[in-house]
C-alpha cells in the first residue's frame, strides 16, 4: 500500500537517480513552473518513540481515517555488510525469510496471508533493509505475529532453499542479457571498485558467489546482520497507542539482543578510472545508452541540498534543463538526459544518463561534459530565471509526496533513526531551496562539478562507436560480454 509518490521522493529528494521512469507532459511541468507557487509546510503528526529493553524502536502513529494499519521500517547495515565471497546473499537471506518461516511452511504462510489478508515484506537497500506490511485493523494481530515470525524466526534449511537457489542463477543469467544490467555492471565496478555498493549491480561477481550461499553462510549472515537493536518499525493505523504497544512487547520482548557492528568501509576513489571511456560491445544493439559519473560525498554532507538543486538547472529531466535543452531540444540526439546525485551512509556517485544513435555518442558525451563546464566555468553561469523555475516547480510538485500521516511518520524515522538528520528534515530542506540564490547555486555547481573525472561506460556496436573517440585522440577500452 505504499505510494508510488513516497517512492518517487525519495528518488528525488533522497538518494536516488532524480525522476528515474518518470515522465511529465511539458504542459504539466510549464503548469507547474510558471505559476506562483506556495512554499509547502510538512505537519509532523503526532507520534509516540519507545525502546524495547532489546533496543528494538518503534514507532506508533493513531490514524483513524481508514480500518487500516499499516507497517514501514528500517533494519540498518543493508547490502553494505556483504564480502565479494557473499556478493548478493542479503537479497537471497530475505527471499527465503518471506516464503517461510521455522513455524510455518510455504504453504502454511500464503494461506496464512490468503486468510487474514495480510502483507509483510521485506527489500534490500544499500544502508539498510526496508520494511513494509499492512491489514484490516480486525487482522492487526495476525500482521504483527507474521512480522515477529519472519524477523525471528528463519528457516535456511527449509525445502525451498534449492528452488530460490535455481531462481537465483536464472534471474542473473537473464540479468547477463539485459542492457541496463550490462550497462551498471560495468559502470558501477568502474566507480566504486570492490566496495559492498557495486555488489548488487555486479552480475559476474554474484553468479561465482552463489556456490557460497549456502544454508549455515545463511543463518551466519543473519545472526551478524539482523538484531532489533539495529530495527526500528513505525506502525500507523486505526489503534490507540497503549494497545498496539502492549501487542509490539508481547510479539517481540524475546528477540535478543545482538552485537551487531554496522559497516564503516568509505568508498574509496577509483581516480585510475576518471576521465576514461568504457564500451561494451553489444553487436545487436540498435542505440549506444550512456552513464558517466564519479564518486561523491555522503549523506553527511550539508551542502546536499544546494549541490542538489543546483545540479537540477543542469540535469533534471525536465523540459527546461541543461541537457535536456542541448541534447533533445537543439541537438535532436536524444530523447530524455538526465543527472542525479545519490548520497548514502558510505559516500555517493554522480551520474548522467542517456541514450543516442550510435553515429551520436561522440557528440553527446562531449555535449554533456561542455554544458557542465560552461555552468562551472561561468561560460553561461547558473541564472535566477533557471533556479527560481526548478525551486518554484519542487514547491508545487513536494506536497503531493506527503499526501498521508504513513508517509510522513516514515519519512521522519529515515531522517531520526538511519541518516540522524532529525525529525523535521523535510522543512529544513525545503526551507535550505527556498533560500538559495543564483550565486550560491552556481558556487556550489563550481566546487562539486568533476566535468574531467566522469567516467563514461557506453553499451552498443563498438565498431560504431570506437572509431568517433579514436578520431578525437580519446583511447577507450572494449569490454565483449
Amino acid at each position: 500500500m505504499k505510494k508510488i509518490l513516497f517512492v518517487l521522493l525519495t528518488v528525488v529528494f533522497l538518494s536516488a537517480p532524480a525522476f528515474s521512469g518518470v515522465e511529465f507532459s511539458e504542459q504539466y511541468f510549464e503548469e507547474l513552473a510558471q505559476s506562483k507557487n506556495k512554499i509547502p509546510e510538512i505537519t509532523v503528526p503526532a507520534y509516540e518513540r519507545f525502546e524495547l529493553g532489546n533496543g528494538l524502536i518503534v514507532f506508533l502513529i493513531e490514524n483513524h481515517e481508514l480500518p487500516v494499519v499499516e507497517i514501514s521500517g528500517y533494519i540498518k547495515g543493508g547490502r553494505s555488510h556483504e564480502t565479494p565471497e557473499l556478493a548478493g546473499i542479503t537479497d537471497f537471506m530475505i527471499g527465503m525469510m518471506s516464503t517461510g518461516t521455522a513455524n510455518m511452511s510455504e504453504q502454511e504462510m500464503n494461506e496464512y496471508k490468503g486468510l487474514h489478508g495480510t502483507y509483510f515484506g521485506i527489500t534490500s537497500k544499500r544502508d539498510y533493509l526496508q520494511l513494509s506490511g499492512n491489514a484490516l485493523i480486525e487482522d492487526s494481530d495476525e500482521l504483527i505475529s507474521l512480522m515477529a515470525d519472519i524477523l525471528m524466526n528463519p528457516d535456511f534449511k527449509a525445502p525451498y532453499y534449492q528452488r530460490k537457489m535455481m531462481e537465483l542463477y536464472q534471474g542473473l543469467s537473464m540479468a547477463r542479457t539485459q542492457d541496463p544490467s550490462l550497462l551498471d555492471m560495468v559502470f558501477f565496478a568502474k566507480l566504486y571498485g570492490d566496495h559492498p555498493y557495486d555488489f548488487d549491480t555486479d552480475i559476474d561477481l554474484q553468479t561465482s558467489a552463489v556456490q557460497n550461499i549456502t544454508p549455515e553462510k545463511l543463518q551466519q549472515y543473519y545472526d551478524e546482520t539482523i538484531a532489533p537493536n539495529t530495527t526500528i518499525i513505525g506502525i500507523a493505523g486505526d489503534f490507540k497507542n497503549r494497545d498496539m504497544k502492549k501487542k509490539i512487547k508481547d510479539a517481540f520482548s524475546e528477540w535478543q539482543n545482538k552485537g551487531v557492528t554496522l559497516p564503516h568501509q568509505k568508498i574509496i576513489p577509483q581516480e585510475k578510472n576518471y576521465g576514461r571511456v568504457f564500451i561494451i560491445n553489444k553487436p545487436d544493439a540498435t542505440q549506444a545508452k550512456i552513464v558517466m559519473g564519479y564518486d561523491v560525498y555522503d549523506n553527511r554532507y550539508e551542502k546536499y541540498v544546494e549541490h542538489k538543486i543546483a545540479d537540477m538547472v543542469y540535469g533534471s529531466g525536465s523540459f527546461e534543463c541543461r541537457l535536456m535543452d542541448l541534447l533533445r531540444v537543439k541537438k535532436g540526439y536524444a530523447y530524455d538526459a538526465r543527472s542525479s546525485v545519490s548520497v548514502n551512509n558510505l559516500g555517493g556517485d554522480y551520474t548522467v544518463r542517456t541514450e543516442v544513435k550510435p553515429e551520436s555518442a561522440y557528440n553527446a558525451y562531449r555535449g554533456i561534459i561542455d554544458e557542465m563546464r560552461a555552468i562551472k566555468d561561468e561560460v553561461n553561469p547558473i541564472s535566477a530565471k533557471e533556479l527560481y523555475k526548478t525551486v518554484n516547480f519542487f514547491n508545487a510538485l513536494l506536497p503531493k509526496f506527503y499526501s498521508d500521516k504513513t508517509d510522513i511518520i516514515n519519512d521522519v524515522m529515515y531522517n531520526m533513526e538511519i541518516t540522524r538528520r532529525g525529525a523535521d528534515w523535510m522543512n529544513k530542506y525545503i526551507a535550505k531551496y527556498n533560500n538559495m540564490t543564483a550565486g550560491e547555486a552556481q558556487l556550489i555547481f563550481e566546487k562539486k562539478s568533476r566535468p574531467d573525472d566522469f567516467i563514461t561506460v557506453i553499451l552498443g556496436q563498438k565498431d560504431l562507436i570506437a572509431p568517433q573517440f579514436e578520431e578525437q585522440g580519446i583511447s577507450v577500452e572494449i569490454i565483449e560480454i
